[in-house]
């Protein structure tokens, strides 16, 4: 009789043995072979759900995204006004469990681009949701320049996950929560630019070419 399988439990072991390949040797580490060699079993047990290295790429990341997702609904879940805007930036700079690694998945994909472009579309996408999230959360407490705002906070928290593998002694949980504290105080309070509003307005309704 054919074994039931979860497959959502499946994918997840799939995906949590793709992290530690990454961790362990990078992205160029991870192949159908070396994943399925770390679970056990032979490459069927891989290419049954994910045929291809990019489907194992792709499958890792959504999980993990999933995974931020969920954990940042848990945080977030009853706040509003201030709280809910500094829970938000807090999580954003948090380190831990798989954190590194996952950055470190998600940066080399960005730097790579090429044939896994589907998959940096999905970060893309992540990355201007939680720009969102910090827009919406920066209008609730009537912030002057709620986009102002997003836009640095989005920046800073990008370049957080390159610092925090660059320099993970010194750019940690403990050191990066109080900048981003002060920051968010500061950009809630600042002055709105209105002429700088007024230009990514037009630039949002403006059609964007690109050169050939």
């Amino acid at each position: 009789m054919p074994i039931d399988v979860d497959l959502d439990q499946r994918l997840a072991k799939i995906a949590e043995a793709t992290l530690q390949i990454v961790e362990a040797e990078g992205i160029d580490g991870v192949t159908i072979r070396a994943v399925a060699k770390l679970l056990g079993g032979s490459t069927t047990l891989v290419t049954n759900y994910l045929p291809t290295r990019s489907a194992l790429l792709r499958n890792a990341m959504e999980h993990a995204l999933r995974d931020w997702s969920s954990d940042l609904d848990r945080v977030l879940e009853d706040t509003t006004g201030s709280p809910r805007l500094l829970g938000l930036a807090r999580w954003a700079c948090t380190t831990t469990d798989d954190d590194p690694v996952l950055r470190k998945l998600f940066m080399e994909l960005i730097g790579r681009g090429g044939p896994d472009g589907d998959m940096v579309d999905v970060l893309r996408e992540d990355g201007r949701q939680q720009r969102d999230l910090f827009r919406d959360a920066a209008q609730d407490v009537q912030a002057n320049d709620p986009d102002f705002l997003a836009d640095v906070m989005h920046l800073v928290l990008r370049g957080f996950y390159v610092a925090s593998l660059e320099d993970p002694e010194l750019w940690n949980s403990a050191t990066v929560t109080p900048i981003v504290e002060r920051l968010v105080d500061l950009l809630t309070t600042l002055a709105p630019n209105t002429e700088a509003t007024a230009r990514r307005a037009r630039s949002a309704h403006t059609p964007q070419f690109r050169s050939t």
